[in-house]
């Protein structure tokens, strides 16, 4: 028996909204380079996984094991790490197609961002790919580095205060 390949209707409909997106800039030129913003989103089970260790650390913080301090920090730490693991599957991922991941940033709230460039049909196969929730323009992504940097410069004087 042959497999018919399985497709989401939500995939389905990225799919062909970003290729409708795509087309309507102009990117659908055959045989050109594009760049687009990549929006990453953990797995269902990196999710869980954060989920069980927040509830553990409320756990935790509620009799007084540790610091409230501490339950952040940690909390904050696995966050990282699973962003991290996220964005070095998400690179393999992309490597994987032809595409080139020219840079990644994780905005303090959300998830991560890749800049990826390559080929119009390579953009389009990366959304078949579990952990991308989306693409969009590169200037999206300039604008959250922007966002980002602007964050980081008005941090400490935030604190200070």
């Amino acid at each position: 028996m042959t497999e018919t390949p399985s497709v989401s209707r939500r995939r389905l409909l990225a799919a062909g909204g970003v290729g409708l997106g795509l087309a309507a800039a102009g990117c659908m030129a055959p045989g050109s380079e594009r760049r687009a913003t990549a929006f990453l989103q953990l797995s269902e089970d990196a999710q869980a996984e954060l989920q069980a260790q927040n509830q553990e650390l409320r756990q935790e913080l509620q009799s007084g094991n540790i610091s409230r301090q501490e339950a952040g920090q940690q909390a904050s730490q696995l966050q990282t790490e699973l962003n991290e693991e996220l964005i070095d599957n998400a690179t393999t991922e992309a490597e994987s197609l032809g595409l080139t991941v020219e840079d990644s940033i994780t905005p303090s709230r959300g998830s991560p961002l890749l800049l990826v460039s390559g080929s119009e049909g390579a953009l389009l196969d990366y959304m078949n790919v579990d952990v991308v929730t989306g693409l969009t323009s590169p200037d999206r992504f300039e604008e959250l580095q922007q966002d980002q940097q602007a964050q980081a410069t008005a941090e400490p004087t935030n604190q200070s205060g």
